[in-house]
């Protein structure tokens, strides 16, 4: 080997050992900064015609495990779905309470119960129908504050669903300009590793609003596509151009709707849990109160002369008209203001009954113990009313109680994942410092090799004077 070649050898190392610094420099500063995945330099031997020449830089690599990245990205996106549908049913079930406590509807049902067991005992007492006017009232209250609630729970989700369509498309606007960012800096042959980053943490922020699957195309721009294949970026987005959008109360990627069948259309992403809270938590939560308010009215109905014209209870002071909303409907009859005697001698009665007749109190205690049939599963679709009114407040706890599991199991595997991920492409500062003091040895050798060919030639020089 000449000293012409040692020079260039020594010098294409020393070139290396620079740029090798100054990315483990970058490396150990941004150790800590979200999304960085460790860089590092394509470095490999050189050779003209067979003989060595050094090495020569190929490059900055950023080595992800894309399938890591993939199923990382899905289990948090089913955190962040059971996580969004958790938090709206404990919002649910802090308005319903537990079925023995005061607040619950069961109670009220029961507490009715109980005050016509009292108004059997003493017909004639006018405190004790008073408090069976009270106590059905406090019940068809509580019917309606809680399809309030359930309500107000279903318009919550609505409005988080359109905040979280609303951070997709500004992520897909991010990485539609980090794409085109990308394409140029490659075409130019530029370091776009960083920029990489920055579009992963993009995607990482879509997937926790809805599950996605993305491929890289080859001027390396990334497709973004919803896990069943719908297109949400595959080429660079016009200002204001919304891909994921809210129409008509469906959600929609281009032409097609994605609400039609969220389990298969949506399968992870706060969006997921969202669309499972509006439009199948709280529209069945809806349909079981509007079942109990049915059972009151018509079974109060059912226990008067004339069982087609209201009892105890109305919908909104008439016959019920459409079961839907009915529970946000239901008042006692106001025929009872004023004339609480009615309790005991029946509420379509013109005069009372005489004193002391328990008929048709006994008629009404009967409404407590009859079997009714409600089509509103899970629930029973054989029960008393109160028994439906338990089963209800019960089943939302329930329903509560599963979806925190499964939050709890889902952060499991997505913080383990992510572990695994930061593990394998983030920063470990012990090991960049280790490649600093190697980078400093393979220098110095470097640059001991030109000291030593600058004393050759200072040789070879003397000796031809």
């Amino acid at each position: 080997m000449s000293i012409q070649m040692a020079l260039n050898a020594a010098l294409s190392g020393l070139k290396s050992t620079q740029q090798l610094a100054g990315l483990t420099s970058h490396n150990i500063a941004n150790a800590t900064t979200e999304g960085f995945v460790r860089k590092t330099l394509l470095v490999s031997s050189s050779s003209i015609g067979g003989i060595a020449q050094g090495v020569k830089i190929g490059g900055v690599s950023r080595g992800v495990d894309e399938l890591l990245v993939r199923d990382t990205r899905f289990q948090q996106g089913l955190y962040s779905g059971n996580g969004a549908r958790a938090s709206a049913l404990s919002e649910l079930t802090d308005v319903l309470g537990q079925p023995q406590e005061e607040r619950s509807i069961a109670s009220a049902v029961a507490a009715l119960r109980v005050s016509f067991q009292s108004l059997y005992g003493m017909p004639d007492n006018a405190g004790a129908q008073a408090g069976v006017v009270e106590d059905a009232g406090t019940l068809a209250s509580r019917l309606r504050e809680t399809a309030a609630a359930v309500t107000e729970v279903g318009s919550d989700a609505q409005e988080r669903l359109a905040e979280a369509v609303a951070n997709v498309n500004q992520s897909l606007h991010e990485v539609s300009r980090l794409n085109r960012s990308i394409a140029t800096g490659l075409a130019s042959g530029w370091d776009v590793s960083d920029l990489q980053d920055q579009r992963d943490i993009q995607l990482d922020r879509i997937a926790e609003e809805i599950g996605i699957r993305t491929y890289t195309a080859e001027g390396g721009e990334v497709v973004v596509m919803t896990r069943n294949g719908q297109m949400l970026l595959e080429r660079e987005l016009a200002p204001g151009e919304t891909p994921l959008r809210i129409t008509g109360g469906a959600l929609m990627a281009g032409t097609h709707s994605l609400s039609a069948d969220p389990d298969r259309e949506i399968q992870s992403g706060r969006i997921k849990g969202l669309i499972d809270v509006a439009d199948r938590d709280v529209p069945a939560a809806l349909a079981q109160l509007d079942a109990l308010a049915e059972g009151l009215i018509r079974g109060f109905s059912s226990a008067e002369t004339d069982p087609t014209q209201p009892g105890l209870f109305t919908d909104a002071g008439g016959p019920i008209g459409a079961v839907p909303g009915l529970a946000a409907r239901i008042v006692v009859n106001a025929a009872l203001s004023g004339n609480a005697w009615r309790v005991q001698s029946g509420v379509q009665a013109t005069a009372p009954l005489a004193p002391g007749d328990q008929t048709q109190i006994a008629k009404f205690l009967k409404v407590f113990t009859d079997v009714g049939t409600f089509a509103t599963p899970p629930l029973p679709t054989s029960a008393t009313l109160e028994t439906f009114a338990t089963a209800f407040v019960s089943n939302q706890h329930t329903e509560r109680a599963a979806a925190e599991n499964e939050m709890k199991m889902r952060k499991v595997s997505a913080d383990t994942l992510q572990t695994a991920r930061v593990n394998r492409d983030g920063v470990n500062v012990d090991t960049e410092m280790q490649k600093l003091l190697l980078i400093e040895q393979s220098y110095g050798a470097s640059a001991q090799v030109i000291q030593t060919a600058g004393r050759m030639i200072d040789t070879l020089l003397q000796l031809g004077r």
